[in-house]
């Protein structure tokens, strides 16, 4: 079954002890040049001078000009002219409290005067036709820049009936400049749709953000000169625009609202001009969402007519007084009357947070006192102005304008805004056409001012913008633009203001001590 097996030899042959072949071979590198080079320092040479001292000036001088008077002629005259001169200036000192009356009734009537500095009306602007019969373009809405110097101007029309495809502008003036040309701005941009409201970044120059009547936000950028688009649109007319204080300094935020109800977040990144705004957040006013005693019936949404965001405590140097929302919080007026309280941090759709007391009419303007963090100003087609405090539902003051209160002027107030320097003053201004200046210690109207057109008739005053910046300015908008000028007397009150901040102050605390 087994059995031995011999398998065949292979070999094969080593080659690893072969001899392997040596060659010697060399290099040489070419020699390294070098070379010595020497120099040799100028010869120096030492110079000195001597200037004289300014007393030495001064003593040459003396004796110069001494050497062309003739000192006992000079001598002379002073004795006889001494005593005269001295018997005078103590009758002045005398009745000097005379002279301050008769400078007091010279230029007192002028310190609480409204004076216009400038007119500005762009002739290629006014003379287009706005698309609706016997209107042409007029001012909807103005902004200063951060700096003070330059106004936006937002032209458009506000008697647009039905969906208009109308083109518009934005047109920008530099107070600064030498030589301002008020029939021709210094910049301007054209739109596609009439331009309802404009915003000015408060803190970056470069940015302007505006809201068309087509429903769009655009985004200008000033320095590149170009345009971003919204990547949506509000279903109505935008109606208000605010800068929201971004979560990080790459991006912008900005806050719109429109008579569709809506209340949209758009975010921008910078330097992305490419890239349109992109919505954040999305919430609606709603009427379900309103308490019963407000009046509004049915579930549908609540237009939007006017907003403004709150600003930071005035007394906490840490907290900057600027319009960009920075704490989430900002009152709206609606087209039903409504004054709400919304938050733009909330979760749901529904950014209602409180509801105040409702005007009969749309409430077209908003403003929050720069002086009391609590404290905020609405004005609305019933000719009131409205003082509410933001943990109160009821108002603590109504103001009607003295127009209104002697029935000879029926019309609508659209525009109210705070001193930026006087507590106790507030601006107002609608259809009439004057501005009138109200202290709330009296309710009573301590200046105005009347917007007329180049042929003597009043103008409507559509929006007025105060300058945060240049304090003693700010401006109107109506078929044209008008720079105003505030007497002393309505810039700086007596004792520092803090007769006014404590009258603010009375009126903030009557919220406390309500049942």
């Amino acid at each position: 079954m087994f059995e031995d097996f011999s398998s065949e030899t292979t070999g094969f042959l080593s080659n690893w002890k072969t001899h392997k072949k040596l060659r010697e071979n060399g290099s040489q590198t070419s020699e390294i040049l070098t070379y010595e080079v020497q120099t040799q320092s100028r010869k120096p040479r030492h110079v000195e001078c001597q200037t004289e001292s300014m007393l030495d000036m001064m003593m040459s001088s003396q004796n110069n000009e001494n050497e062309n008077v003739d000192i006992p002629a000079l001598i002379q005259f002073l004795r006889i002219a001494e005593p005269i001169v001295s018997k005078q200036i103590k009758i002045n000192n005398l009745s000097s409290g005379l002279y301050r009356g008769i400078m007091k009734a010279k230029y007192g009537a002028s310190e609480n005067h409204i004076i216009c500095e400038h007119v500005l009306n762009d002739k290629s602007i006014s003379s287009q036709d706005s698309g609706i019969e016997d209107h042409g373009f007029e001012v909807t809405c103005l902004s200063w820049t951060s700096s003070g110097a330059t106004l936006a101007v937002a032209y458009g029309t506000n008697e647009n009936l039905a969906w208009s495809d109308q083109r518009s502008y934005i047109g920008l003036w530099n107070l600064d400049r030498s030589k301002i040309n008020p029939n021709a701005c210094d910049q301007k941009l054209e739109l596609e749709s009439c331009v309802q409201t404009i915003s000015c970044h408060p803190e970056l120059a470069g940015y302007i953000a505006a809201g068309l009547y087509s429903g769009l936000v655009v985004l200008w950028d000033l320095a590149k000169d170009e345009v971003i688009y919204s990547e949506t649109s509000h279903a109505d007319p935008v109606t208000c625009i605010c800068w929201m204080q971004s979560s990080s300094a790459k991006y912008l935020e900005v806050l719109s609202s429109s008579t569709d109800g809506d209340m949209i977040v758009w975010k921008w990144r910078k330097g992305k001009e490419t890239e349109p705004l992109k919505t954040e957040k999305h919430m609606k006013i709603r009427g379900a969402n309103l308490p019963r005693r407000v009046g509004m019936k049915g579930h549908g949404s609540v237009g939007i007519t006017s907003c403004c965001p709150m600003k930071g405590d005035p007394h906490d140097p840490t907290q900057t007084q600027t319009n960009v929302v920075a704490m989430g919080t900002v009152i709206v007026g609606c087209e039903n009357g409504s004054v709400l309280k919304c938050s733009t941090e909330v979760n749901d759709s529904n950014p209602i947070t409180f509801v105040y007391e409702s005007h009969v009419g749309p409430v077209y303007s908003v403003e929050w006192s720069p002086f009391h963090r609590h404290l905020f100003l609405t004005c609305a087609t019933e000719q009131v102005c409205r003082i509410y405090h933001s943990l109160q539902a009821s108002p603590l003051r109504e103001i009607r304008p003295e127009e209104a209160v002697s029935g000879r002027s029926s019309n609508y107030l659209y525009s109210v805004f705070w001193s930026t320097t006087r507590p106790a003053i507030i601006f107002a201004a609608g259809g009439s056409g004057r501005i009138e200046a109200c202290d709330l210690r009296t309710s009573r109207c301590v200046s105005f001012c009347d917007v007329t057109s180049a042929d003597g008739k009043p103008c409507s005053v559509n929006h007025m913008q105060s300058n945060s910046k240049r304090r003693n300015l700010f401006a109107s908008g109506s078929k044209s633009v008008h720079v105003w000028r505030l007497g002393e007397g309505l810039v700086e009150s007596a004792g520092n203001g803090q007769d006014e901040q404590a009258a603010i102050d009375g009126i903030a605390n009557e919220a406390m001590t309500e049942d």
